[in-house]
């Protein structure tokens, strides 16, 4: 790329070099501190968030589950809960935006979907099963496996409506994106989300997945932050659960490569 700078070389030249030059990726604390400097007009609503693509077969396993982060996101989340009527009013305190079966089911067949998340109990499920058709599409439809068909709705309705409640989904070719902190966070709140997503993500892997069978989390000093990442090479991959990371401060801040081995729990890359 240089060369062709040098020389004037069409800008298609440029282009074609630039391609062939490794991409590089760093440690979370430095990709935390590199977010940060980024941010040269503070955006209060500002996000934080973690995309990373995981070595997964979706088509035979799926990579879903819930988690409760250390430090919980500032949070307008609207909760549904579904319980009986006569347990309106205890769900209302318990801090539910809105509560109840029989007329929540009613506005949402007529296409209500004031709310974020919907929660329920084991036994209104087959109540809740009747508008399945409109929420399933849209991904709201209560799954335990999503943590929202739960036993103790109140405690449920306080974690939600408290931002520690995470959510996390593996989706196309196994991109999973997740908001862990916002821009009041200090960058070791958001290291200490990070590690423990990715905590939950190495206990929720699939038996089949690589990596599935060892630790894991020995890789982790194998190879410096800052080692290229060279396209190719299958044989240093082959056995690596997470295959590209990056985090993101707000839509507008870019997004910043971290190197996936650093990501691991027992990496020292959550600390230099």
């Amino acid at each position: 790329a240089a060369d062709a700078l040098a020389t004037n070389a069409p800008s298609e030249s440029r282009v074609a070099a630039s391609r062939d030059e490794p991409r590089v990726a760093t440690s979370p604390f430095q990709a935390a501190r590199l977010m940060r400097a980024f941010d040269v007009f503070p955006d209060s609503s500002a996000e934080v968030t973690l995309w990373t693509r995981l070595n997964v077969d979706l088509t035979r396993e799926s990579v879903r589950g819930i988690c409760h982060l250390p430090h919980g996101l500032q949070s307008q989340i609207r909760v549904l809960a579904f319980c009986a009527d006569d347990e309106i009013e205890e769900m209302l305190a318990a801090g539910a935006d809105f509560a109840g079966i029989s007329e929540p089911v009613r506005r949402i067949n007529q296409g209500w979907l004031g709310f974020d998340r919907c929660l329920a109990t084991p036994s209104i499920m087959p109540s809740v099963m009747k508008i399945s058709k409109v929420l399933g599409p849209r991904k709201m439809m209560p799954n335990p496996k999503s943590g929202t068909v739960v036993q103790n709705l109140r405690t449920a309705i306080k974690e939600a409506k408290g931002g520690t409640l995470l959510e996390y989904r593996a989706e196309g070719q196994g991109e999973l994106r997740a908001k862990i902190g916002d821009a009041s966070f200090s960058d070791a709140k958001v290291l200490e989300n990070m590690k423990f997503l990715v905590q939950a993500l190495l206990r929720a892997r699939p038996r089949a997945s690589a990596g599935a069978a060892t630790s894991g989390d020995t890789a982790g000093t194998r190879k410096p932050p800052g080692t290229a990442l060279i396209p190719g090479a299958k044989d240093e991959v082959k056995d690596q659960y997470f295959l590209e990371a990056h985090i993101q401060f707000g839509d507008k801040g870019p997004p910043v490569r971290v190197d996936p081995e650093s990501l691991l729990p027992s990496s020292v890359g959550y600390f230099r």
